[in-house]
């Protein structure tokens, strides 16, 4: 009898043992950029690469006004990734902290990428030993992915309209200008000549040059 029990205990063991293990939680930006951070040029640069939306993932991510802009993102990106892989150059302190609009450590970009996410995302930004990484990171499944160089396409749509009302996103970071931004920006990438010859009368005023 006793040799019986032992075998049922033995079994129920054995099937609890293979029970389906959840996943592993993914991992958070900052154990991500410091698994790379300070790797060698080639393993960078392919991580890099990796961070680029495909455009299903871009249009499932970004605010409809954006959706068009995917081609732009990809081509910026590309001539953005040199730097991006040279920021990671070196192992330092990752810190990491939510994007939110108003924040004024944001760079140009990364406030500017604000406005292509709905409201309150989820995006992460990161500094490497204190220095901005100049990318937003989103979640993509159990990736990280980026977005880097928006404000350079939503400069180049405006720049095809009106040259001269481009020159205000230089400044449209935060406040009130950027509130103004935020309106250029949309009639910009939507070729709304009307709404962006408002929002540049108002930028004129808002924006400092």
């Amino acid at each position: 009898m006793r040799a019986a029990i032992a075998v049922v205990a033995l079994l129920l063991a054995g099937c609890r043992d293979q029970e389906p293990q959840p996943p592993p939680a993914p991992r958070s930006l900052a154990d991500y950029l410091t698994s790379i951070a300070g790797t060698d040029e080639a393993n960078r640069t392919l991580e890099v690469a990796a961070w680029k939306l495909d455009e299903a993932a871009w249009n499932r991510i970004v605010v409809a006004t954006y959706r068009g802009a995917h081609a732009d993102y990809l081509r910026v990106f590309d001539a953005r990734s040199p730097g991006l892989v040279a920021a990671l150059a070196s192992r330092g302190a990752i810190a990491t902290r939510a994007h939110f609009a108003g924040d004024p450590k944001l760079t140009l970009g990364q406030a500017q990428t604000r406005w292509a996410l709905p409201v309150q995302y989820p995006s992460e930004v990161a500094e490497l030993d204190g220095v901005a990484l100049d990318a937003v990171f989103v979640r993509d499944g159990d990736r990280w992915r980026a977005i880097s160089g928006l404000e350079h396409v939503i400069r180049g749509r405006a720049e095809t309209i009106d040259p001269t009302c481009a020159v205000h996103l230089e400044a449209a970071r935060t406040g009130r200008c950027a509130e103004v931004g935020w309106v250029l920006a949309e009639a910009a990438l939507l070729g709304d000549r009307a709404r962006l010859a408002h929002a540049c009368s108002l930028a004129a005023n808002l924006c400092p040059r």
